[in-house]
């Protein structure tokens, strides 16, 4: 969907936007040693660096990046068999990964009913997954899963100068994302609905475990029926 003039939506007010990246900037601070106050960036550490990462996201999010999840998405259903079998073998076949070592992210679809969810997204009731695996959708304003940046955009944390700026990448490919995929509309007006959503997954588990949960970042949802 093409993005017209219009009112702000919700996720990318002041008042949404701060504490988000609040959050996004204390996760970078661990690898940071110049402190960042909650005024946002610092001169220091992002300068230049980060509004040129912006600009990166802003430039390819339609030109590479939309295309890139939504020319050939997988069955989410597929992916996780095939990821279930062989993490690695279905990486290289099906998916794409920053570095050796970094867990892969894939383009995936998928179709299912919406319900209550965990925080930052909604449950999406999938048939054919296998027993023990849960999905989500993210919901504006997706925080900082970088699944999108590493379907869609060629980089890699070198190409900045800092943690900050490389993470900049995602957090500015997702707001574009949200704005796509929810024109504005609130989560819960999806409730109960049959969708299919169209987005990127990253395959890991955020305890480090085996992969039980998995949230699908959209850049397109659409109605069924």
């Amino acid at each position: 969907m093409s993005r017209t003039p219009k009112a702000t939506p919700w996720w990318r007010r002041p008042v949404v936007i701060t504490p988000v990246l609040i959050v996004l900037l204390c996760g970078a601070m661990v690898q940071q040693t110049t402190f960042v106050g909650p005024e946002g960036f610092s001169s220091e550490q992002a300068g230049s660096s980060t509004d040129e990462a912006v600009a990166l996201a802003r430039d390819g999010y339609e030109s590479t990046v939309l295309p890139a999840v939504t020319e050939d998405p997988v069955p989410l259903v597929d992916v996780v068999a095939a990821a279930q079998e062989d993490p690695e073998a279905a990486g290289e076949e099906l998916g794409t990964h920053e570095v050796d070592g970094k867990p892969y992210s894939y383009a995936v679809t998928a179709t299912g009913t919406v319900a209550e969810g965990e925080f930052g997204e909604v449950a999406l009731e999938v048939d054919g997954l296998p027993e023990g695996i849960t999905v989500g959708v993210a919901v504006p304003p997706y925080g900082s899963s970088t699944a999108l940046r590493d379907v869609g955009l060629e980089v890699q944390y070198g190409d900045f100068e800092n943690q900050i700026a490389y993470q900049a990448v995602a957090f500015e490919l997702n707001s574009l994302a949200a704005e796509d995929a929810f024109d504005g509309a609130e989560a819960d007006e999806l409730l109960g609905k049959q969708v299919t959503v169209v987005g990127a997954i990253t395959w890991a588990s955020s305890t480090g475990g085996d992969v039980t949960h998995l949230q699908i970042l959209p850049v397109r949802i659409e109605e069924q029926g």
